[in-house]
C-alpha cells in the first residue's frame, strides 16, 4: 500500500514521511595453598587426593602437592572459553557484518512493465491554474522516471476539495493513490491552497510513494527532496510552484541513483563489532593458560612415603634421600647410605 513520502505547508514548513522506508591456571606460592579455580590446587602440606612433586631452590629442597601436574599448563578453560566465544559471538559477528553490508545500497532502476503492462502514465492536472510551464514540468518528470524507473504525478487542487470530508491532505492523497495507481511504481504530489484574508496563500502539499517505489525512494533519499521542494515553494517571487516540483526532480534525479550509506547501520555494525572483539579478547585474556613457574618447569614427582633429608658431602645443598644418584646441587656421587626399605622399595627409616 502507499504510504506517505512527507509534504509540507506555507505556514508550517516541511515534514518528513511518516512510515518506514526498504531499504585461569594454578599460581606458584611460597607457602600455604593457591588455586585458580575450583578444581586445580596446591599446597606446602598434603591433601587428599594430592601428588608430592620435588624441586630444588637455593640447593634446598621444596615440596609440593598437587592435585595436578605442576609442570604442566592448563589449557582446557583457555580452549573451553575460544569455544564459547565461536558459539555465542559468531552469530552476532555474522549480524554485524549484515549491518555493514547493508548499510551501503545501490539502488537499481525500476522495471515498469513488471508491474503494469503499459507506457507509464505521466498525471499533471493542474486544476488551480497556477502552473506556468506545463512542458518543463513534464519534461523533468518523463527523465526523472527515465533515471529510476519511478513516475511521479503531480495535482493541484483547493483546500475545501478534501478539508471537509478528509482528516487530513495526507489522507486525501492516500485515497487519490489507491485508486488511481495500482501499480504503486508511482510517487503522487498533491499541491493544495486557498486565498484567506488578506493575500495570505494558504498552500499545503503531500507526497505519496507506493511500496514499489521504495529501492530507490528511500527515507533519506525523499526526506532531502522534500525540504528542497518546500524550500523552493516557500519563494514564490522567484519559483513558480511548477517550477518548483521541475527543478527539483532535475535536482534529485542523479542523486536517487547514487549510492547511498546508511550511517546507522555503520554506527551499529561498529559498535556491535568493537563490543564483541572487547568482550571475547577479555574472555580469551583472562582464560589465558597460566605461564608455569620455572621453579614448578623442574620438579619431579616424589612418590616416597618418608622423606627424609641429606647433605652433600661436597658443596653441603640439601637433597632428598632416595630420589637420587649424584647431588641435584654439584652432580657429586652420593655415596651409599643405610636405610630401610619396604616391600615396594620405599624408604621408611635411614639408619
Amino acid at each position: 500500500m502507499p504510504h506517505s513520502s512527507g509534504g509540507g505547508s506555507h505556514s508550517g514548513g516541511s515534514h518528513s514521511s511518516h512510515s518506514s522506508h526498504s531499504g585461569g591456571g594454578s599460581r606458584h606460592s611460597g607457602g600455604g595453598s593457591s588455586s585458580s579455580g575450583s578444581s586445580r590446587r596446591t599446597s606446602s602440606t598434603p591433601f587428599p587426593g594430592c601428588k608430592r612433586y620435588l624441586y630444588y631452590k637455593d640447593d634446598k629442597p621444596c615440596l609440593v602437592y598437587s592435585n595436578y601436574d605442576i609442570r604442566k599448563s592448563d589449557k582446557s578453560q583457555f580452549i573451553a572459553s575460544i569455544v564459547i566465544c565461536a558459539i555465542v559471538f559468531l552469530p552476532f559477528i555474522i549480524l554485524s557484518a549484515i549491518f555493514m553490508v547493508k548499510a551501503f545500497s545501490f539502488p537499481k532502476k525500476i522495471e515498469y512493465s513488471k508491474y503494469k503492462h503499459k507506457t507509464p502514465e505521466f498525471v499533471i492536472e493542474d486544476n488551480l491554474g497556477v502552473f506556468e510551464n506545463e512542458a518543463n514540468l513534464e519534461r523533468s518528470m518523463e527523465e526523472f522516471y527515465d533515471a529510476t524507473g519511478v513516475v511521479p504525478a503531480v495535482i493541484t487542487v483547493t483546500n475545501d476539495t478534501w478539508n471537509q470530508d478528509y482528516k487530513s491532505l495526507e489522507a486525501y492523497a492516500y485515497d487519490v493513490y489507491v485508486n488511481r495507481f495500482p501499480d504503486e511504481v508511482h510517487w503522487l504530489f498533491v499541491y493544495s491552497t486557498a486565498e484567506k484574508e488578506g493575500g495570505f496563500d494558504d498552500w499545503y502539499w503531500e507526497g505519496m510513494q507506493g511500496d514499489n517505489t521504495d529501492p530507490v525512494l528511500t527515507t533519506e533519499r525523499v526526506d532531502a527532496f522534500t525540504e528542497s521542494l518546500n524550500t523552493r515553494l516557500l519563494q514564490r517571487s522567484k519559483y513558480s510552484v511548477d517550477d518548483a516540483f521541475a527543478i527539483t526532480f532535475d535536482e534529485y534525479r542523479p542523486v536517487m541513483m547514487k549510492m547511498q550509506v546508511n550511517q546507522r547501520y555503520i554506527l551499529l555494525g561498529s559498535v556491535m563489532f568493537i563490543t564483541l572483539s572487547a568482550v571475547a579478547g577479555l574472555t580469551i585474556a583472562t582464560s589465558k593458560p597460566h605461564k608455569v613457574p620455572d621453579d614448578y618447569k623442574k620438579a619431579v614427582p616424589c612418590e616416597l612415603k618418608a622423606v627424609y633429608q641429606a647433605s652433600c658431602n661436597f658443596c653441603g645443598g640439601m637433597y632428598i634421600v632416595g630420589m637420587h644418584t649424584g647431588c641435584p646441587h654439584c652432580g657429586a656421587a652420593i655415596p651409599p647410605q643405610n636405610y630401610i626399605q619396604d616391600p615396594q622399595g620405599n624408604i621408611v627409616k635411614i639408619l
